[in-house]
């Protein structure tokens, strides 16, 4: 009865040293990978992580550049830039929180919540649709895309035609899964 109660200790011990591990510190999460590979390390490329998800943008770098066509049109046409704003709207970021929700239907919400001003705020939807890392929105942008676990990293290009005048947008967006 002894070795029995000796072996049972025993038993008891190594299972609950032993540990099921949740993830890989260096690889996939099974909350957020859309393939889990506990088994996976950071660069294997056995890991594929979803955007699904709630992501507030921490960053973001931008260029407009409007202008008029002279001659042809758009792609090849010849054109003159009127106006080229770029800038960093981190500061702006300070005051004021701008998240993009996708979800697995395919719907994709912006909300920008102005913290000084909260009547300026403004939500918008667009559908979108994602090919390896290229990301196309209903609303006419389009761009590539990196998700990690924690990161999503969004570059995204619109342009707004009304020949022979045009406007090109190009996004850079950095967020944090909420």
């Amino acid at each position: 009865m002894k070795k029995l109660l000796y072996l049972l200790l025993a038993a008891a011990i190594i299972f609950s040293s032993c540990k099921k591990e949740e993830d890989n510190i260096l690889g996939c999460t099974n909350l957020v990978a859309t393939n889990y590979n506990p088994n996976a390390t950071e660069n294997d490329g056995s890991c594929t992580y979803s955007i699904i998800d709630k992501w507030n943008v921490v960053s973001m770098v931008y260029d407009v550049t409007e202008g008029f066509y002279t001659s042809g049109s758009y792609p090849n046409g010849d054109y003159t830039v009127t106006d080229i704003t770029s800038g960093v709207a981190n500061y702006e970021l300070l005051f004021s929180k701008l998240t993009h929700e996708f979800s697995d239907n395919g719907l994709m919400t912006q909300i920008f919540i102005d913290l000084t001003s909260p009547e300026d705020s403004d939500t918008t939807y667009s559908s979108f649709t994602i090919i390896e890392d290229s990301i196309f929105m209903s609303s006419g942008q389009k761009g590539v895309i990196s998700v990690t676990e924690n990161t999503l990293l969004m570059d995204l290009f619109h342009i707004s035609l009304d020949y022979p005048n045009f406007e090109s947008f190009q996004f850079n967006h950095t967020s944090e899964r909420e």
